[in-house]
């Protein structure tokens, strides 16, 4: 049998991680065998499992919604998601760059180029780190207490 390429790889635990398929659904659909499949996913569970049902829960809650305003709510969600997919996707482009380069790295410094393009990009995908969220949010607040005040004086 011939080697699974990465991309089928991906492909495979994509649809693993939807928590839509069993493993003898995804050999079936990926023509491999489920000791395949089984290698694949060994260890692992569906991370997204919750969220598909979640949206499925969403979707039939719509479908009892009038056609006007479903697509109210399908118009807000796409202007307010449209920014975000583009950011992510272009970030999962550039770490496949970064990834398919650091295979033919022949120096510290490209792998540490690696590193810092890996950083940026899980920072774009994930947000920024939590602790500079929480800096951020109480700069914020002490700005705008900052603000009260000086209006209070005036």
């Amino acid at each position: 049998m011939a080697r699974l390429s990465n991309d089928a790889k991906e492909k495979i635990l994509a649809d693993f991680h939807t928590g839509a398929y069993s493993q003898r659904e995804l050999a079936k659909k990926y023509g491999v065998s489920t000791a395949t499949i089984n290698k694949i996913t060994k260890g692992l569970e569906p991370k997204h499992k919750a969220k598909v049902n979640a949206q499925i829960s969403l979707l039939r809650e719509l479908s009892e919604e009038s056609e006007h305003e479903v697509n109210a709510f399908t118009s807000v969600i796409k202007e307010k998601t449209k920014h975000l997919s583009f950011f992510q996707n272009a970030a999962l482009k550039n770490q496949h760059l970064a990834n398919e380069l650091l295979e033919s790295a022949a120096s510290l410094q490209e792998i540490e180029a690696h590193a810092r393009i890996t950083a940026k990009n899980k920072e774009t995908v994930l947000g920024k780190d939590i602790e500079t969220q929480v800096n951020i949010q109480n700069n914020n607040q002490n700005n705008q207490a900052n603000i009260l005040k000086i209006e209070v004086i005036e």
